[in-house]
Order: C-alpha cells, then sequence, then structure tokens
C-alpha cells in the first residue's frame, strides 16, 4: 500500500492542478492497473512504450523500478529510465532525475548536477523544478548563492498555477529574500 501511495504521489506531481479527466491516458492506464495489482500488465505496456520512444512512458517505467513494483527496487535503472525520459525534454522525468542526484539514489551524489537538471526543467516552465532551484539559490545548494536569483525562481514558481498549494509555499520563501 505505501508503494501505491508513493505513485499517487507522482502522478499527483506529474498533473499538479489537474482533475481526474485532465489525465493522461497512460496516468490512468498505470494508475488503474497498480492499484488493482496487474503489476506485470502495467510493465508490459510500459516497456512497448519504451519501443515507440515514448517519454512519459519511460518516466513511469523509471518510477515503477525506483518504488519497487517488480519486487526489488533498482535506483540506478530508475535512472536510466529518467536520463531517458530527460533527453525527451520530459519534465517531470528532469526532476525525477535530479532528485536522485540530490540525495545520491542510485548515482553518486552531486548537487551541482541536480542543480544544473533542475535548472534546465525550470527554464521550461516546469513548477517544482522552478521551486527547487530557487530554493538552491537561497541555501547556495548545488551553486553559488544568490538571493536576487533564488527571488526570480520562487516567483515564478509562486505564479505557476500547476504547483496548487505549493505556490503557497513559493511565495513564502520568495517573500524574505530580498529582491535585487
Amino acid at each position: 500500500m505505501k508503494k501505491i501511495l508513493r505513485l499517487v504521489m507522482c502522478l499527483m506531481t506529474l498533473s499538479m492542478g489537474a482533475s481526474a479527466s485532465e489525465m493522461t491516458s497512460i496516468e490512468h492506464y498505470v494508475y488503474h492497473h497498480l492499484y488493482e495489482g496487474n503489476f506485470a500488465t502495467v510493465l508490459t505496456f510500459l516497456h512497448h512504450l519504451e519501443q515507440q520512444n515514448n517519454a512519459e512512458g519511460m518516466y513511469f517505467l523509471g518510477v515503477i523500478y525506483l518504488e519497487g513494483y517488480t519486487k526489488i527496487a533498482d535506483a540506478k535503472l530508475a535512472n536510466y529510465y529518467f536520463s531517458k525520459a530527460s533527453a525527451l525534454g520530459f519534465l517531470p522525468a528532469m526532476k525525477s532525475l535530479a532528485d536522485s542526484y540530490m540525495v545520491g539514489e542510485g548515482v553518486e551524489k552531486n548537487e551541482r548536477t541536480a542543480f544544473l537538471i533542475y535548472e534546465k526543467a525550470a527554464i521550461d516552465g516546469y513548477g517544482p523544478a522552478q521551486f527547487n532551484v530557487g530554493i538552491m539559490l537561497k541555501n547556495g545548494q548545488g551553486t553559488t548563492a544568490s538571493p536576487k536569483k533564488a527571488y526570480q525562481f520562487l516567483d515564478l514558481a509562486a505564479h505557476n498555477p500547476d504547483l496548487g498549494e505549493m505556490q503557497e509555499d513559493a511565495a513564502y520563501y520568495r517573500d524574505r529574500l530580498p529582491k535585487s
């Protein structure tokens, strides 16, 4: 059940602000079959999407392997799929890959690499990455501290409707920084 809840959190991150009717068909399929316990069906489906070079499918393969739906969690394999999806520009995969570098899950911990990946996703408009870049710039994690740049990224996050309630957190941290 814990794994199902973590997957639901990944799905919510992927479609922040989206109603159930706005979820992609892949999200619906994966969620439904995992909830029903049809793990083999999900893996077959996602590997088929991988063969079609589908970034969202590869991202979900990463989530599946990270969370151990294959009976054994494999963070290295998860990051392989996150990397493939990131190379195709899939922003949630970029964030997941950066998260792995941030904590050293399946890769050697490297805050600088995490920052650079988050920054790419943030510049491309991905709210969770905008928030993370702002916090990292504020704290000088993986980069030189820059309150001015931190303010800019946190302001973007605070105005990003995809973040939902996290917009308030972004505004909270932004408002404690100098504007210039």
